[in-house]
């Protein structure tokens, strides 16, 4: 699943949100703060998408090992949100609200010879939304996971929302959440979701941190994604494995960015 409008949600839900705190499985802690938006992406300028960081030459993180539960295509029809904290107010809202969240996504992309299931994760990348008089440009900035076993499944991701007048093209607010997610699995065909989400302001400073959790249906199992942006997904995973199988040759400890079994 792609990173959701974390900033989107929260700002929707800081009027009104007061349960006792929950732990999310496994819980890791968020950021304190971040490194500041870089500065022509800062609001009053003009937005262009080649401001925006380009990928490196390292395409091994693109990709992930999951979980077999997990692979899949999965439905959420509504969420919880039980916990809102304002940076700016120092409030505390704990009661719990249930909303409609109704959303499709698909785990796994592509299967090893072994039967491990990967998922494509190709950041940084955006995606545009058309909002009326705004376009809000998500800049997806990393993905990665924190936890993965016959259990759970944990990831870490991080995003930049901009707000963009589409009459002149400026940029009228700047903020990047902080998601970390934990999926475990109910039954072979219910899932549970548990999602912290903190956001923070231009400068990288904390304002809202809010926790939901959701239940999830599975629609269909895992089909082999090939294709993605009109690039063959079969190949990039070719070149993928290549690399691992050289840097496992060359020593274990060089393949730090596959998800070890805990």
């Amino acid at each position: 699943m792609r990173v959701s409008a974390v900033l989107v949600v929260l700002a929707l839900v800081v009027l009104s949100c007061p349960v006792s705190a929950k732990i999310l499985y496994g819980e890791v802690g968020h950021s304190e703060n971040l490194a500041p938006v870089e500065k022509d992406l800062q609001p009053g300028n003009v937005f262009s998408s080649s401001k925006i960081a380009t990928k490196g030459d390292n395409k091994a993180n693109d990709w992930y090992r999951i979980p077999t539960w997990l692979a899949g295509l999965w439905h959420k029809e509504t969420q919880t949100d039980y916990f809102l904290y304002n940076y700016l107010t120092n409030q505390t809202d704990t009661s719990e609200r249930q909303r409609v969240a109704r959303s499709d996504g698909r785990w796994g992309t592509q299967q090893d010879s072994q039967g491990n299931i990967w998922q494509y994760e190709p950041v940084p990348y955006q995606e545009m939304i058309d909002a009326g008089d705004e376009t809000v440009v998500q800049i997806v900035r990393s993905c990665e996971p924190i936890q993965v076993n016959d259990t759970v499944f944990g990831k870490r991701s991080i995003d930049t929302q901009l707000r963009v007048d589409k009459a002149t093209g400026t940029i009228k607010s700047v903020e990047t959440g902080e998601e970390i997610t934990y999926l475990t699995p109910e039954s072979e065909v219910l899932l549970k979701r548990e999602t912290s989400s903190k956001v923070f302001d231009k400068d990288g400073k904390p304002i809202l941190l809010g926790k939901s959790f959701s239940y999830e249906n599975r629609l269909s199992s895992f089909e082999p994604q090939n294709s993605y942006h009109g690039k063959d997904v079969r190949v990039i995973f070719s070149e993928f494995l290549k690399t691992v199988s050289a840097l496992q040759m060359i020593g274990p400890h060089l393949c730090c960015f596959l998800p070890q079994e805990k």
